[in-house]
């Protein structure tokens, strides 16, 4: 597979801006990262790492002499990656029932007053809107504050999820063939077998509006076709 990877960039280009794809990661390297995350991942994703690349179609796990984290993503967004993801429907509504008690001026003395709460009523909606990813990596950068999460702690561990909520709110499974969330594995050899189909510029062209339309998209890309 990673055989094949390296021939599929170098054909393409796919996502890499012209650089080499990734070395894998050790056995130890993985174990390391996954202790200071204190988790274990998703079997298919460990063996990407240990067999594929540490990178490519995905973030780059890195140690970079601190910590591990996935290249690109912010520091806070892998704290929690223990802690199981939420049910989403529950974590929205835990959201949006905050965002209704946003205080409001007139309801306050004085300038000062209205900054004290506002300042904490801030702090505890961000908690609640970091909650909603609690337990799932960003596994990918789609763009646009759009990413592509793997789950790895609770319930839906091992599942791909699709962060749409620069524009939406929302969190949705990206679902197979069958309807079920997709495991990394699914998605990865999804992407990877369109990819490898696509020869001809003018052949991506007419393929991607073919998607955009909702015909033979791939899984990644349903979320956008939906």
């Amino acid at each position: 597979m990673r055989d094949r990877t390296v021939a599929l960039y170098a054909r393409q280009g796919t996502g890499l801006g012209g650089q080499e794809l990734p070395a894998v990661l050790s056995e130890a390297q993985v174990r390391q990262a996954e202790e200071q995350c204190g988790v274990e991942f998703p079997e298919d994703y460990r063996q990407y790492l240990l067999r594929v690349s540490a990178g490519g179609r995905v973030r780059r796990l890195r140690f970079d002499g601190a910590r591990w984290d996935w290249e690109g993503a912010g520091f806070w967004d892998h704290e929690k990656l223990y802690v199981p993801f939420p049910d989403h429907d529950v974590a929205l509504a835990a959201s949006e029932d905050a965002w209704e008690r946003r205080p409001k001026r007139e309801d306050h003395p004085s300038d000062a007053a209205y900054q004290a709460e506002y300042d904490t009523w801030q702090e505890a909606a961000d908690e609640l809107e970091a909650a909603r990813v609690a337990g799932a990596a960003f596994l990918h950068d789609d763009g646009c504050g759009f990413h592509t999460l793997l789950v790895v702690s609770g319930p839906m561990r091992g599942t791909m999820w699709f962060d749409g909520r620069a524009t939406c709110d929302r969190l949705n499974p990206l679902l197979n063939d069958d309807r079920r969330a997709a495991t990394f594995t699914e998605w990865y050899l999804d992407w990877f077998a369109h990819e490898e189909s696509l020869t001809t510029p003018e052949q991506r062209r007419a393929t991607y509006e073919n998607w955009h339309a909702g015909v033979g998209a791939p899984i990644w890309y349903r979320w956008f076709a939906s």
